[in-house]
Order: C-alpha cells, then sequence, then structure tokens
C-alpha cells in the first residue's frame, strides 16, 4: 500500500514526463520508501511491455532491489556477476562495474533507465556511455542525498527537473520517521587534517581519531547516554572500527565488526543479530552507509568526520526508520566528529535546499544550538552564557575527552520544555508517563524522543527519598501499562543516572 505522499511523487513524476521533461531528479529522504516508489514506477512500466534499466553500484542494494521488485510482483534480470541473467526480462538490475564489461545491452533498446543512488551512479564513467547510447530514453535518478563533494560537479549536470517527497521533518510530524536526539563534543579541531578530492584526508582522520583516549571517550559516552541501544558506529578506516569494537568487547558488550571484505552471507547474519539484540554495537567504515535495513536501531555513533553533507545524512538516516515490533521511539546520535556543527541537523532541511545547481553563496543553514543547565538556548559556538555567566570549556585538541552535550534544533527548544513539563505533571499526578508521551504526540504529531525524558522531573539531584517514590511510581505505571523490567530500569536510568 503506497503511502499518500509516495503517491504524489509518483504523480509528479508522470506530469513532468508528459510535460517532455525525461531527465528527472527524484529526491527521497532515507525511509520515506524510496525503492517503494522506484518500484512503482517500473511497475507501470512493466505494464505497458517498456524496458526498465536500473543501475546500483553496491552489491547488497542489488538484493534489496530485487526483493522490493518481487514484492511487486516483478521478475528481473541481472547483469551482475554472479547473479543470473535473463536478457528477455523487460527489467534489468544492473551493477555499474559490470555493465563495463558486458556489451548486449547497448542493443538492448531500453525505454527507462534509473540511476539509485544517483549522486554516485549518475557520475560513474558508464553514466555517460548510457546517456550517449539512449538519448531519447527516460532518466530518473533517486536518492536521499542530493549533493556531490567534488566543487565541479552538480545534480544539474545530469538531471533537467526536480521531483521532491515530503522533508525529514515533515515526515517526523507525520509519524512516518523517527525523531533524532543529538550529542556532540562540539566543534572539532581538524586543522591537522588535509583534505583529498574534498573529503578529510583518511589518512591524517586515522591519525588523530584512531586514539586510546578518543575510543574510551565514545565508549563510556554510550554507557552514558545509550546503554543496551541497537548501535551501529562509523569509523574512519577499517583498523579504527575493529579498535572500537574491540573496546566495547572489553566492556562486556556484545559487539560486531564488518567491513568491505565480509561476505554478504556473513554480513546478513550479523545484521540479524544486531536486530535480534544479540549484540549491541556494529561497528564498520562505508558498509553501513546504503543497502543496510535494521530499522530497530536507535542509535548511531558519529566517530568519522566529514566533510561530505551526503555522507552525513546517510549515517543518521540508518536510525531513523520505524520500527513497529519495538518501542523505538528515537534514535540517539553521539557525535565526536564535529558533523552536525559542520551540516546542521536533519530536521532542518527545507525544500529550498534541494536544487539541481546551488548557489555558492547560498547560505549553508542555520548553526546548531545547544541548552545552558539555566535553561537559556544558545548557539553551540558560545562559550559564555550571556544569562548566568556559565562558562563552557574550551577544547584545546580535537575531541578531548569530555563529555558530549545536547544539542536542539530551535523548534526542539519549545517541544522538549513541553515534553517535561508534562512528565512532571504524570509524576505529580501518579500517572503513567505514557500519558505525556500520548499528549506530545497529540500536539506535535510524533512521539517523543525517549531521551528526552533524561532528568526531566527533580530539579537538581534527588534525595534518597525520592529516588524511592519515584521508582516505586514508575513500577507502578509499568504494572498498569503492562511493562516489562527493560521499561521501568530505562525510565529509572533516564531520571537517576544522566551524569
Amino acid at each position: 500500500m503506497l503511502r499518500p505522499y509516495q503517491k504524489e511523487v509518483i504523480a509528479e513524476v508522470y506530469h513532468k514526463i508528459r510535460c517532455g521533461k525525461y531527465k528527472l531528479l527524484v529526491f527521497s529522504a532515507t525511509g520515506s520508501g524510496k525503492t517503494i516508489i522506484l518500484s512503482k514506477i517500473i511497475a507501470d512500466a512493466r505494464s505497458r511491455n517498456r524496458r526498465s534499466l536500473i543501475l546500483v553500484h553496491r552489491d547488497p542494494l542489488i538484493q534489496q532491489t530485487a526483493n522490493k521488485l518481487n514484492a511487486f510482483g516483478l521478475d528481473c534480470g541481472f547483469i551482475k556477476a554472479g547473479w543470473a541473467e535473463n536478457r528477455g526480462a523487460l527489467i534489468q538490475v544492473a551493477s555499474v562495474q559490470t555493465l563495463a564489461n558486458r556489451h548486449w545491452w547497448r542493443e538492448w533498446d531500453t525505454d527507462l533507465i534509473i540511476f539509485d543512488e544517483c549522486h554516485i551512479t549518475a557520475f560513474s564513467r558508464m553514466a555517460q556511455e548510457i546517456l550517449a547510447t539512449y538519448p531519447k530514453a527516460i532518466y530518473l535518478g533517486l536518492t536521499a542525498t542530493p549533493w556531490r563533494l567534488s566543487k565541479g560537479e552538480e545534480m544539474g549536470d545530469v538531471f533537467t527537473d526536480l521531483v521532491t517527497a515530503p522533508m525529514p521533518c515533515e515526515l517526523i510530524d507525520q509519524g512516518f520517521l523517527i525523531k533524532p536526539s543529538y550529542y556532540s563534543a562540539g566543534q572539532a579541531q581538524l586543522e591537522e587534517a588535509g583534505t583529498l578530492q574534498g573529503e578529510f584526508n583518511p589518512k591524517d582522520l586515522a591519525f588523530l581519531c584512531d586514539r586510546v583516549e578518543l575510543i574510551e571517550q565514545i565508549t563510556r559516552e554510550w554507557f552514558r547516554l545509550g546503554f543496551n541501544r541497537r548501535t551501529i558506529v562509523f569509523a574512519v578506516n577499517v583498523t579504527h572500527s575493529q579498535n572500537l569494537c574491540s573496546a566495547f568487547e572489553r566492556q562486556g558488550i556484545a559487539s560486531r565488526h564488518i567491513d568491505g571484505n565480509t561476505p554478504i552471507s556473513l554480513r546478513n547474519e550479523i545484521y540479524q543479530e544486531l536486530a535480534n539484540h544479540k549484540i549491541s554495537v556494529l561497528c564498520s567504515c562505508l558498509t553501513l552507509t546504503e543497502g543496510f535495513d535494521v530499522p530497530s536501531v536507535d542509535a548511531i555513533l558519529l566517530c568519522r568526520p566529514t566533510q561530505s553533507k551526503a555522507l552525513y545524512f546517510q549515517m543518521v538516516g540508518r536510525g531513523l526508520r520505524l520500527s513497529p515490533s519495538t518501542e523505538k521511539t528515537d534514535c540517539l546520535i553521539l557525535d565526536q566528529g564535529g558533523n552536525i556543527e559542520r551540516h546542521g541537523f536533519v530536521e532542518d532541511l527545507k525544500r529550498e535546499d534541494i536544487e539541481l545547481n546551488p548557489s555558492p553563496e547560498k547560505e549553508q543553514g542555520k548553526p546548531p544550538t545547544k541548552v545552558c543547565a539555566c535553561g537559556k538556548l544558545l548557539y553551540a559556538f558560545r562559550l559564555e552564557c550571556p544569562s548566568c555567566r556559565h562558562s563552557f570549556e574550551i577544547k584545546q585538541k580535537y575531541a578531548i575527552a569530555v563529555g558530549l552535550e545536547r544539542f536542539l534544533t530551535e523548534s526542539d527548544v519549545e517541544r522538549l520544555e513541553f515534553y517535561r513539563k508534562l512528565l512532571k505533571k504524570s509524576f505529580q499526578r501518579k500517572i503513567p508517563p505514557t500519558w505525556a508521551a500520548s499528549k506530545f504526540k497529540e500536539k506535535y504529531g510524533h512521539f517523543p524522543p525517549w531521551d528526552w525524558a533524561r532528568s526531566a522531573v527533580f530539579d537538581g539531584q534527588p534525595s534518597p527519598k525520592q529516588k524511592e517514590i519515584y521508582r516505586e511510581y514508575i513500577i507502578q505505571a509499568a504494572q498498569k501499562k503492562n511493562k516489562g523490567k527493560h521499561w521501568i530500569e530505562r525510565y529509572l536510568t533516564l531520571e537517576f543516572n544522566s551524569d
């Protein structure tokens, strides 16, 4: 069943095609059902006996695309080493790497060509050959991250028109995506890191990030803020990922590492272990940004600084999918690499930010904000609160071992305050805290992040007597709502163990 906005996107695509627009970029945020949109368009083309060629760039995306097409009752052939070839099929799923080694597709006379993850596939060497081979075909580029890292390349170099699905903030408020909760160490000092093709130099990042004190910091912060969450960790390189994994294992946390050499079958086994919570932490480098689909993931550790806005959105987006089988109502983003300050909040993305040919002078978004202990909203770069004169510690080194601070969008300041007042009212009235979450959803359209309940009821350090009263309150609430031990422990941990 297509969601209303998915039907609207497809309708707009068809309208533009009828108007003679044959090179369309379709922006659809991570978790919005991009592959479902793609499958419906292909199914419609198949019903008209039209041929479709789908280009992907990673092996996991071959399987993912095939599964979605099969769900629509569509059979396809594959242009990919190790996959069954069926030249008679009207739908072909192709790897851009394999296309270069096979030639029959040049005579296949396709009608519709789809660049999946087009911020990559549409700029491959094979894309230029395809465009030259089929100048009259309809081209659709689908992506959740329509930005190129190279300053000399823009989406408008390939596509002429744009179709946009709802922005992440709209999907969150409509209940189709999960609300993230952000923590950051602040702006990372990366003066020692050079650049290579627009991105931080990987060797420099490895030297700066793969340090014992930084690995200890992020594991400590995970225990403080994200303990027992299904977590994926983005590292700088394979060695950094392995070291992070080992650090969690030494603390008794079931963890795994994967990289580009991990066989697909083993990756799928590990993904299932994470989904079933047999492991809590999965560490990797560049293998979880596309084709990874474990909706129950509710914590993302950004241990990799990046200049790429596309990569940043991909990393954060891995945790924003709905998970009906779990009690997931938020996703915790722990940023050790200054990425939030560099690229902003996912929720701040607006339709006007999605352009085929963005102006270099265009404002890159509002700077992130943080909340002082006195409640004053500050820009993240402020080192002193003008209200209470609290002084924030100046970071002399890259990501030194200090606690991560909560970062909020401007609209979230009001939402956070509203929810915390409701939690206090719940406690005063001795009604379950789920009432506060329900009232919040009635007003804003989505459930509040679990993390926003941190130290919400008591101002300052609660006394032993207050702790006992609150503990009894949560136990009684769990009995009323038929909740288990994990639910009780989560509320108690959020209220008492936040420091």
